[in-house]
C-alpha cells in the first residue's frame, strides 16, 4: 500500500525527459517543508492504495512512462513497486531531494534535486536539478564536478513561472554554458498540471 496524494496525465516540464507525456503519481508526505514547494497536495491529501489500484488507474492512459514525485518519494521503500511496475512494461521515473537513494534505486531514472547546497551526494542519480532565485549563492554550485547534467530551474509561483527568476537562471546558463543546463518548469507556461 502507497498513500498517493493525485494520479494524474500530463507532460513532463522539467529536465532532461522534458516534453514527454508520462502519467504522474503523486505520493503523500515529505521530510522537509520548503516554503517554495509548488505542490501543497503532498501535504494534505492521502488516499491508501494497493499496487494494482495503482495500475488500474496508470492504465487508463496511453503512456508507458510514470513518473512519481511528492512530496518526497523516497521516504518509501519504492522498489517493490518499482519492480512491480516493470511487470507491465512502464518505465519509473523519480524526483527526490536525495531523502533515501537505497528506496528508489530500481528506478529506470533518478531526479535528484537537493534542497540543502552545502551536502550534495556524488552519486545514485541521473541528473541534478537545482531550484534557484534570483538571491540563490549559486558559487556555491560552480564547485559541483559531475558527467551528469546540472539543471537550473527557476523558483516559480505555484501556477505560473516567475519571470524574474527565468531571466536570472538563464543569464547564469549564458555565462556557464559547459556547466549548467536551464529547466523551464514547461507545463506552468503551458498553464497544465
Amino acid at each position: 500500500m502507497l498513500r498517493v496524494s493525485s494520479i494524474f496525465y500530463s507532460i513532463q516540464g522539467e529536465g532532461a525527459h522534458s516534453g514527454e507525456a508520462g502519467v504522474f503519481v503523486r505520493l503523500y508526505g515529505c521530510n522537509l517543508d520548503c516554503d517554495f514547494c509548488d505542490d501543497q497536495l503532498h501535504k494534505s491529501v492521502k488516499k491508501q492504495m494497493s499496487f494494482g489500484e495503482i495500475l488500474k488507474e496508470i492504465e487508463r492512459f496511453p503512456s508507458k512512462s510514470v513518473i512519481i514525485t511528492g512530496g518526497e518519494p523516497s521516504i518509501y521503500n519504492l522498489n517493490p513497486f518499482i519492480s512491480f511496475l516493470h511487470k507491465y512494461s512502464y518505465k519509473v521515473s523519480i524526483e527526490t531531494n536525495g531523502y533515501s537513494f537505497k528506496n528508489i534505486k530500481k528506478a529506470d531514472w533518478i531526479t535528484y534535486s537537493p534542497k540543502e547546497w552545502h551536502d550534495i551526494k556524488e552519486e545514485g542519480f541521473d541528473e541534478l536539478k537545482f531550484v534557484v532565485d534570483k538571491n540563490s549563492p549559486i558559487e556555491k554550485l560552480l564547485d559541483i564536478h559531475s558527467v551528469k547534467p546540472i539543471y537550473l530551474q527557476p523558483q516559480n509561483f505555484e501556477n505560473e513561472p516567475n519571470m524574474e527568476n527565468v531571466k536570472f537562471c538563464i543569464e547564469v546558463v549564458k555565462k556557464y554554458p559547459q556547466k549548467f543546463r536551464f529547466s523551464a518548469q514547461m507545463h506552468k507556461f503551458l498553464g497544465i498540471s
